[in-house]
């Protein structure tokens, strides 16, 4: 396995060439930042791969909130995978939990098998199973590739003494990456407790260039949200966790 990571998060293809300019090894490519990430459109996924010098995992979820999906929302999901079979993406991240929070392991047997030889990796829907424990051992039987937890708790820290357990028992079967949280001043308390694969925002939000603002209306339907603002990756920020990576070496 790679001796360690860095996944960024990105809802933009100008965030996709931030990350690979910064040297991140991997983007999870996104739609829907405000959902938690969303199925991101066939033209995102293209600027995405036009970028080059990085791999793209684009994320399939066809909405928000929970992981418990309809039989058309998973024909959806299904239809999704085999459309970026033909794009070069180098994998997916998905997940799929039974409403007795255990992970679907039928659904996302015929995830894999659509997938091929996309890599799978299982985002922190794992996080709200009943028990971890006994979803990553399903995930290592069915050649799932990574992980991504923030050991069931809101952020990668607060969940620390679960990931590093779980890196313990299974780091040597599956990559457990940590994610939910971590940035450049707490990655190394992560490190040292010795998670090795990591998955960050590492974004910031950045001012809109329109000059003319309609502050009387709102587009979407969050309150608070500011829609005179875009969040972009941070070369700074994800240089600066790379750097307490490599002195791993």
């Amino acid at each position: 396995m790679t001796k360690f990571s860095l996944e960024i998060c990105a809802y933009s293809a100008e965030s996709v060439l931030r990350a690979a300019r910064a040297g991140a090894h991997r983007v999870e490519l996104c739609a829907g930042r405000l959902e938690g990430g969303t199925t991101p459109s066939a033209g995102l996924i293209q600027e995405a791969l036009a970028v080059g010098d990085i791999d793209v995992f684009p994320i399939i979820r066809p909405r928000g909130g929970d992981f418990c999906y309809t039989d058309a929302e998973f024909r959806e999901m299904l239809y999704d995978i085999e459309i970026l079979r033909e794009t070069g993406v180098k994998g997916i991240v998905t997940g799929i939990l039974l409403p007795d929070g255990k992970m679907d392991m039928h659904r996302m047997a015929m995830l894999k098998d659509t997938a091929g030889d996309l890599e799978l990796c299982c985002h922190r829907a794992i996080d709200m199973t009943n028990n971890m424990l006994n979803a990553i051992e399903d995930l290592i039987e069915l050649g799932v590739k990574r992980v991504l937890s923030s050991g069931g708790h809101n952020t990668a820290i607060e969940g620390i003494e679960t990931l590093s357990q779980l890196q313990q028992t299974y780091g040597s079967h599956i990559e457990i990456m940590a994610g939910s949280g971590v940035n450049s001043k707490n990655i190394t308390s992560l490190i040292d407790s010795g998670i090795r694969h990591f998955h960050a925002s590492a974004g910031r939000l950045e001012p809109s260039p329109m000059q003319y603002r309609n502050e009387h209306i709102s587009m979407g339907k969050e309150s608070g949200a500011d829609e005179f603002a875009r969040f972009e990756a941070d070369e700074t920020e994800i240089v600066a966790m790379l750097a307490h990576l490599k002195n791993l070496n």
